[in-house]
């Protein structure tokens, strides 16, 4: 589907025309980018709001510091601002000023999961299926957001006050729709390919065999290449799992945050690609100022940022030494790419880390509890 949208492209636009398009589907990535980051933030209030009048956080107010100003509202938190820097970031960010200059397809797939995110948002769920179902025959990895999608309906009929009779119901409906949609956009690629199905093999299968180990931004290509044959397909098997493992832990524990679930497994699909794109960390990184008010309690902000910049940085450097000059060998250009990959899990478990402290705080309050001992308990992740 791609291939046909980017081949109709240059047909309809001369070379010198078809940088205009690009940089016009940039503009329209960051209105929809303000759009989700004010829903975002919106619903995130709300729900606290309502969770507050519930009595949810009794025990917040009963606390001995008690924090007035610790749960989200429109005014301490104000969606207007934080949307527009969200969009900022956006527009500005070096790594999708890349991705446009180089007029890259990933523009075009940012689209179709911003207006998958957008529909989602506004409820519209049938409309917002429908994009998640063209990402998904786009890029087979995003079958596994149907998910934190569900989660997001559940919390929403709940916020509502509407009655869920089933939660199986709830979650076979849903997911049985969204099958039929992604059944429906492969047999129009099926048709765009004259129901030749060489393309399955070229497309899908190419993506998770990891048939082209071309150096990238990932993490499979240095490991296939330097492993013996007989453990390739076993080791494949293992890396791609990765991509689809989380999923469903994510959602159960963040079930009461939809949101920041969503975001967080966003930026898993990106990390554990066989194929990553620069620009699909530039526009998970857009939508942190959406939990700007996780960043207190975050604990590696400083560790995880250097080793970002630095990734971006040293990368094409080192790519140079290696394949230009001849000054330096594979795992100099390997060793940045595994920073930068670990610098976006370091991120990813930061933001994690910090929504379960809040989490935590707001249903517990700020009194630090005490062990058998009489000494403050330490607040950890396991």
């Amino acid at each position: 589907m791609m291939i046909n949208i980017y081949h109709y492209l240059i047909q309809l636009f001369t070379n010198k025309h078809i940088i205009y398009v690009f940089i016009l589907i940039d503009c329209l990535n960051s209105i929809l980018v303000y759009k989700i980051s004010y829903k975002i933030i919106q619903f995130n209030c709300i729900m606290e709001n309502f969770n507050k009048t519930n009595g949810k956080y009794a025990r917040l107010f009963e606390s001995k510091e008690k924090k007035d100003d610790f749960l989200l509202t429109e005014k301490n938190f104000k969606p207007i601002f934080w949307s527009l820097f969200a969009m900022v970031c956006y527009l500005f960010n070096p790594l999708n000023l890349a991705c446009c200059m180089s007029q890259t397809t990933v523009l075009i797939q940012h689209f179709v999961l911003l207006m998958w995110l957008n529909f989602l948002l506004n409820g519209k769920i049938f409309m917002s299926y429908i994009f998640l179902a063209i990402h998904a025959n786009i890029a087979v990895y995003s079958l596994v957001l149907i998910v934190p999608s569900i989660s997001f309906i559940r919390q929403k009929k709940i916020f509502k006050r509407k009655q869920i009779k089933s939660e199986f119901n709830l979650i076979s409906k849903h997911a049985t729709v969204f099958v039929l949609l992604f059944a429906c956009v492969f047999m129009f690629n099926l048709y765009l390919e004259n129901f030749n199905t060489r393309f399955i093999d070229c497309t899908y299968l190419f993506i998770l065999k990891v048939r082209d180990l071309v150096p990238n931004m990932g993490l499979f290509w240095y490991f296939l290449t330097e492993m013996f044959d007989h453990f390739i397909t076993f080791f494949i098997y293992v890396f791609q799992l990765n991509a689809f493992l989380y999923s469903i832990p994510l959602t159960l524990r963040l079930k009461n945050e939809p949101l920041v679930n969503l975001l967080i497994q966003i930026g898993l699909l990106y990390v554990f690609k066989s194929y990553p794109n620069i620009g699909e960390t530039g526009l998970f990184t857009s939508f942190l100022p959406c939990v700007a008010y996780l960043f207190p309690l975050m604990r590696n902000v400083l560790v995880f940022t250097c080793m970002l910049i630095a990734g971006m940085v040293l990368a094409p450097i080192m790519f140079y030494l290696w394949l230009g000059s001849g000054g330096g060998n594979a795992n100099f250009y390997f060793a940045i790419t595994l920073v930068y990959s670990v610098g976006q899990i370091f991120l990813l478990v930061d933001v994690f880390y910090a929504c379960l402290k809040r989490e935590f705080i707001k249903l517990n309050g700020s009194n630090v509890p005490l062990n058998t001992d009489g000494k403050p308990a330490n607040f950890t992740l396991e």
